[in-house]
């Protein structure tokens, strides 16, 4: 008998009272063995967390409902609708979730929040309780446990945050650990730790694993067995040598072959358009009584580069490296000290800086809400071409709306009515409107879907070799700086350690932060 067995789940979500019920998942059927990782993978609204959800009984009832036939059974015994579910959360099975800030109280220590789930399952006391987390805390790779055993969730990393989620599912060595999107949102090298992690975790403790994830190249590293979902089914099954080297369903070939976009050769100029010379960007990080700056974080320190007019300059990096603080100030939205050099004019004159735009990381915090595309994308145009005539405006926002795979119809809506993949299109045709020669992508793609993330790199491909523009391309995904960059610089704790052709960082590393970075990808 497996472990765990769910039998023609279906899952839905109740409309309102005119609407019609939403079928998130549709008779979902697998098996987990004792000590088996089951990879789960899908894009965005395949249904891969609502089957999860669904093991514990987690889903917001009575608005969501399973239809008849649906069953999850853990070692014989029916979950659904189940009294004994309290014991089962957190005891038998844990549960890692996507973001750990959010399900972390941000009012409570580490050690808090890990010794009350021990104290409600283990009956132990404050005190016992209290060498558990150390315990578990060593377990799970944080360093100085004892003294982060004091520490409150937002002072942490991304990582470490991860690991107290991963602790405190574990506190109670339950048969089965779900882990929802555990890595989507870290840096390679965090997300290569993790993995090894779990792996560590299923090695000492025998657990099952549920690793859920919508990138199929993550999965490849740690699944025994893979489940491809989409639009609530799972489409495609078995072992994961199979799927990854076999596929069978058209979508999971898109979903592999996404992550071999090829790079376009681009012709690049032997004409300098952008020259960086000795910039600083320092924050203030301690004053004094009198309030002068004792100490300073270097965001940016000491940073020169150039890029040629037609050529892509990829800068990869960790999370806090400095590339995003690195791309703003050469926009002129970061203070900065040292030379910034457009054609040989500095960016801090307005005409200028009209040929210089960027699009930010997330376009659904980068879009203003309340007003539609029609609205955002021509915002530019007002400012920089106030004399043209309403009708050419309109006219010019059209053209470009089209130049990025939108409609007409588009126009008049607003960004909360677009998925992710569309807001990036909105974000990229905001910056297209004023004919720019040269644009700075932060992380364009990170917050995406891995087909999407093809759409919009291929996009972005298309629109460089049909306006001849130039790009710095931001992003802490080795795969799509691959996919992108003619010449590569990587950033390390604000300073360049290492830049040179796409070929010779990718197949020639000098820098060990360098190799690191591609050995985790």
């Amino acid at each position: 008998m497996a472990l765990l067995e769910v039998k023609n789940l279906s899952v839905f979500f109740k409309g309102d009272e005119a609407g019609k019920d939403i079928c998130a998942a549709s008779g979902v059927s697998f098996e987990l063995n004792k000590g088996e990782i089951l990879g789960i993978v899908g894009e965005s609204g395949s249904g891969k967390s609502v089957t999860a959800l669904s093991v514990l009984g987690l889903l917001p009832y009575p608005k969501a409902y399973h239809s008849q036939g649906s069953s999850i059974r853990l070692d014989g015994k029916e979950l659904l609708y189940s009294e004994d579910l309290a014991e089962v959360r957190g005891g038998r099975v844990g549960f890692v979730f996507q973001e750990p800030m959010s399900s972390l109280n941000p009012l409570h220590t580490i050690e808090k929040q890990i010794a009350e789930n021990l104290m409600v399952h283990r009956q132990m006391t404050r005190r016992q309780a209290r060498k558990e987390v150390l315990k578990l805390l060593n377990l799970t790779g944080i360093r100085n446990a004892r003294s982060r055993m004091k520490a409150y969730p937002y002072e942490l990393s991304g990582g470490q945050r991860q690991r107290v989620m991963i602790a405190m599912a574990i506190a109670n060595n339950p048969d089965i650990l779900i882990a929802d999107e555990p890595t989507t949102a870290l840096d390679v090298t965090v997300q290569q730790q993790i993995i090894e992690l779990l792996l560590d975790l299923r090695r000492k403790l025998g657990m099952a694993i549920i690793f859920i994830s919508h990138d199929l190249q993550v999965v490849r590293k740690i699944a025994d067995r893979v489940c491809v979902m989409k639009d609530g089914r799972i489409i495609e099954s078995g072992a994961a040598e199979k799927i990854f080297k076999h596929p069978e369903h058209a979508y999971t070939k898109a979903l592999i072959q996404s992550h071999n976009l090829l790079k376009k050769e681009n012709k690049i100029s032997d004409e300098k358009i952008l020259e960086v010379k000795n910039l600083k960007v320092f924050f203030p990080l301690k004053k004094n009584f009198w309030g002068r700056v004792m100490s300073y974080v270097k965001a940016v320190n000491e940073v020169s580069l150039s890029v040629h007019k037609c050529e892509t300059l990829g800068i990869v990096g960790e999370s806090g490296s400095g590339k995003s603080t690195l791309g703003l100030a050469i926009v002129g939205l970061n203070k900065a000290e040292g030379k910034i050099l457009f054609k040989n004019q500095d960016v801090i004159d307005k005409k200028a800086r009209k040929f210089i735009q960027i699009v930010f990381q997330d376009p659904y915090n980068s879009l203003n809400p309340r007003m539609n595309v029609e609205e955002i994308v021509g915002e530019g145009l007002e400012i920089h071409y106030p004399e043209i005539s309403g009708a050419e405006r309109k006219r010019r926002i059209l053209k470009v709306l089209k130049e990025v795979g939108l409609r007409e119809q588009d126009m008049y809506k607003y960004p909360h009515e677009f998925s992710g993949g569309q807001r990036q299109r909105i974000a990229i045709a905001r910056a297209l409107i004023l004919e720019p020669e040269f644009l700075i992508l932060d992380e364009p793609t990170s917050a995406l879907d891995v087909t999407i993330q093809a759409q919009i790199l291929k996009l972005l491909q298309e629109i460089q070799q049909q306006r001849g523009l130039s790009y710095i391309f931001i992003s802490h995904d080795m795969s799509a700086i691959q996919a992108m960059a003619d010449n590569v610089a990587v950033m390390k704790d604000g300073k360049i350690v290492e830049m040179g052709t796409r070929e010779q960082i990718f197949k020639r590393p000098q820098n060990e932060y360098t190799k690191k970075l591609i050995a985790a990808c």
